[in-house]
C-alpha cells in the first residue's frame, strides 16, 4: 500500500499568516513528505473562501521543482468549469516539467455553489465533464492534428502540444463516492478510480469498487493494472485520546466549513448534514483514521483488506491544524505506521498498462 496526503484545506489568517506564507508552508511539507518516504502529494481545486486551489496545476509545478520522486496529483480538476483543451496544456506541461510524475484526478465536484459562480449550468454536470474528458485523453493521445465533434466542445485539424512525458498518457483518476453509476463510468473507460472513505455508506462504497472492477474487466481492462485511490482524514498522536482531542476536532472544523460552502450553492447537496456529524460516530464506524500508531495499523489493515485500496490519501493539514502540529503527525506516521505496509526490497517494475 501506498500513502500520500491530499492538500484540500481550508486558509485560517490566523494560523496561517500571509497567503505567502501559507504556501511556503505547504511546500515545506511536501518536501518533508519526500524525506519521509511518501509516495505522492496531491492538491484539490475549489474558487472561494480560500479552500484548497485555484489553480492545483501551478501549487504543483512549485512543489515538482523542490522534490526528485514525489507523485503530484489533483484531488480532483473540476473538468466541466474549464475548457477541457486549456487543462490539457497546462497539466501535459506539467507532466513534462517534473519528468513524467503527474497522477490526474479529475471530477465534477458537486458543490453547487462553483457552477454558480461559473455560470455553469449544474444539470450539465456530468455530460460536460465525460466529454471534457474525452477531449484531454483525445489531445494528449492523438499522432498529429485532429479533430473533436462534442456537444459542448468542437476543434477542427487541431496539434496539440506538449505531449505529456507518460505515455499513452498520464494516470487519469475519475472520482467516485456517492454516484454509483461513477464506477461504472470510470470502469469502462479504463480510468483508475479516486473515492472517498469517509462516506457514511461503506456498503455504496463496496459496491460501488466491486462494479468498477467487474466493469474494468468485461471491457478488456485489467484491474490489477488499476489503481484504486480513497481519501480520508488522518491524525497520528502520542495516543488514542490525544488523536481525537486535536485531529478530531480539526475534521470537525474542516466539516462545519464544508457544510456551510455547500449551503451557500443554489441547489445545496447532502454535504450540509456534514455539519452535525459526532467524531465519535465517524471513529467508530472506521469512516476517518485518527489514533495511535498501534491503532491506526489495525484501521489501514481494515481498510486495505476490505476495499483492496492502493493509494490511502490523507488530509491532514485542514480545520486550523498548526503547520508544527500537521509535521509531527506526518513524521510520526511514517516512522511508526508505514514501514508496516511497505513491500521489503525495490518496488517490481511497471507493468504495460492494458
Amino acid at each position: 500500500m501506498k500513502f500520500g496526503i491530499l492538500y484540500n484545506i481550508d486558509y485560517h489568517p490566523g494560523v496561517h499568516g500571509s497567503a505567502s506564507s501559507y504556501y511556503q508552508q505547504i511546500l515545506e511539507q511536501v518536501e518533508l513528505l519526500e524525506e519521509l518516504g511518501y509516495d505522492a502529494a496531491w492538491f484539490g481545486e475549489h474558487h472561494y473562501s480560500g479552500y484548497s486551489f485555484g489553480n492545483p496545476a501551478m501549487i504543483a509545478l512549485a512543489a515538482a521543482a523542490r522534490t526528485r520522486r514525489l507523485r503530484l496529483g489533483t484531488g480532483v480538476s473540476l473538468i466541466p468549469l474549464h475548457h477541457p483543451l486549456r487543462l490539457a496544456e497546462e497539466y501535459a506541461m506539467l507532466d513534462v516539467l517534473s519528468g513524467g510524475r503527474l497522477d490526474y484526478g479529475v471530477g465534477r465536484g458537486f458543490l453547487s455553489y462553483a457552477y454558480d459562480l461559473f455560470g455553469i449550468d449544474m444539470a450539465q454536470s456530468h455530460e460536460r465533464y465525460h466529454e471534457g474528458v474525452d477531449l484531454i485523453i483525445k489531445a494528449w493521445t492523438a499522432e498529429g492534428p485532429f479533430s473533436f465533434d462534442g456537444r459542448f466542445w468542437k476543434l477542427r485539424d487541431y496539434e496539440f502540444f506538449p505531449k505529456p512525458v507518460q505515455q499513452p498518457h498520464p494516470p487519469v483518476f475519475a472520482a467516485g463516492a456517492g454516484t454509483p453509476a461513477s464506477f461504472i463510468w470510470a470502469g469502462k473507460r479504463g480510468l483508475d478510480l479516486c473515492t472517498a472513505l469517509f462516506g457514511p455508506d461503506k456498503a455504496l462504497l463496496k459496491n460501488g469498487l466491486d462494479n468498477y472492477r467487474q466493469t474494468l474487466a468485461s471491457n478488456g481492462y485489467d484491474p490489477a493494472r488499476r489503481t484504486v485511490t480513497s481519501v480520508t482524514q488522518m491524525y497520528c498522536g502520542e495516543t488514542k485520546a490525544e488523536a481525537l482531542r486535536h485531529g478530531g476536532q480539526y475534521t470537525l472544523n474542516y466539516y462545519k466549513f464544508f457544510a456551510g460552502l455547500d449551503a451557500r450553492g443554489s441547489k445545496p447537496s447532502g454535504a450540509r448534514g456534514f455539519g452535525q456529524i459526532r467524531i465519535e460516530d465517524l471513529d467508530a464506524a472506521n469512516l476517518v483514521l485518527l489514533g495511535d500508531p498501534d491503532d491506526l495499523v489495525r484501521r489501514i489493515g481494515e481498510v486495505r483488506d476490505s476495499f483492496g485500496i492502493d493509494l490511502l490519501l490523507f488530509e491532514v493539514a485542514q480545520g486550523g491544524a498548526a503547520p508544527q502540529e500537521v509535521r509531527r503527525s506526518l513524521q510520526m506516521f511514517a516512522r511508526h505506521v508505514m514501514p508496516n505496509f511497505k513491500q521489503s526490497g525495490s518496488e517490481a517494475p511497471a507493468q504495460p498498462r492494458r
